[in-house]
């Protein structure tokens, strides 16, 4: 495998590339439009949520198959079956998980949807500190809570609007937000060791094959007819879905959990953008303001996540220094 930019940016003392975060951005903006069209799907069509889960895996795995098979065929191909079971228990965490997801929002709203699943922030720093996945340090534990204040503002509206009962589809996306938590954390050495391509694969595929089985047990295949629009949109679903997992696994080959958990925090403030421009609901101008406080926080973590950084800066200062006193001598 290709030395990560992160270490080579160490050896170096140059700064790291803008391109992990770029994936993170992508990756958020994709996130961010998948549950007002999985609402849509659920309200025009008879789909369930294990039979939506299945296509969108199945669609999924397609997609990562024929981009692995082009590209890192060997990689597949060398798995062990101690690897295969890992890849695919952590497959049920990440991507079986997203039945739970599809039923849970069948049972609330996109907005509560929004507001649970913006605690993977948290659990997920708290998994990875806990696991031994990466140190604590007081400016990380700045940036975090940094960035939840950032998504605190740019949802109040919805928080001060949220119901005082928690409903069973609540608890399922908070169950569905902790598998991923999990997922994000205990993937960060599989990437690195497997790859992008080949774990993701390997995980999609595994979990198509549990949920088809589920399907089949339980009578709940996607048989029926689908429209044009319906269609369309559980392709995209699919697609998107894949899109996700790989660039936050790409991402995650140079940068922590914890900078990868902290940028999903944008999440929220782009689902009401795309709110805005698709629902019709009004422009709220504290969302950019929380946005902004979330790009804050990102950066305090991801610079106590990266302590090739503050070499360079000392490098840089011992330098500057020295080229100071070189002039004062001549």
């Amino acid at each position: 495998m290709a030395t990560r930019s992160g270490e080579s940016n160490g050896a170096s003392g140059e700064s790291p590339s803008l391109q992990p975060f770029v994936y993170l951005l992508s990756a958020v903006l994709l996130l961010s439009t998948v549950p007002t069209v999985t609402k849509f799907v659920f309200t025009h069509s008879t789909v369930d949520p294990l039979g939506m889960a299945l296509i969108r895996v199945m669609i999924g795995f397609a997609f990562l198959l024929a981009i692995t098979l082009a590209q890192d065929r060997r990689g597949l191909s060398g798995l062990t079956a101690g690897d295969l079971l890992r890849l695919t228990l952590l497959g049920a965490l990440g991507v079986g998980s997203y039945v739970i997801a599809a039923w849970g929002l069948r049972l609330t709203s996109v907005t509560h949807y929004i507001v649970i699943y913006s605690l993977l922030s948290p659990v997920t720093a708290l998994f990875s500190v806990v696991l031994q996945k990466s140190q604590s340090s007081p400016l990380k534990i700045v940036g975090i809570v940094t960035s939840l204040v950032g998504g605190g503002i740019a949802m109040s509206e919805k928080l001060a609007n949220f119901q005082t009962n928690f409903g069973f589809g609540d608890f399922l996306i908070l169950v569905f937000t902790i598998m991923m938590a999990a997922h994000l954390v205990g993937s960060a050495d599989i990437v690195k060791r497997f790859g992008a391509m080949t774990a993701n694969t390997v995980m999609f595929g595994s979990s198509a094959l549990l949920l088809g089985v589920a399907a089949l047990l339980w009578g709940r295949l996607p048989t029926d007819d689908l429209s044009m629009p319906i269609a369309s949109s559980v392709l995209y679903i699919g697609v998107a879905t894949a899109s996700v997992f790989l660039l936050r696994y790409r991402a995650l080959q140079t940068i922590s959990p914890a900078t990868v958990a902290v940028y999903q925090n944008l999440t929220p403030v782009c689902a009401i953008l795309f709110a805005c421009l698709f629902l019709g609901e009004p422009f709220q101008p504290h969302a950019m303001v929380g946005g902004a406080i979330i790009l804050l926080g990102a950066e305090l973590v991801r610079q106590a996540s990266q302590p090739q950084l503050s070499t360079s800066y000392l490098w840089a200062k011992r330098r500057l220094g020295s080229l100071a006193g070189s002039r004062i001598s001549a």
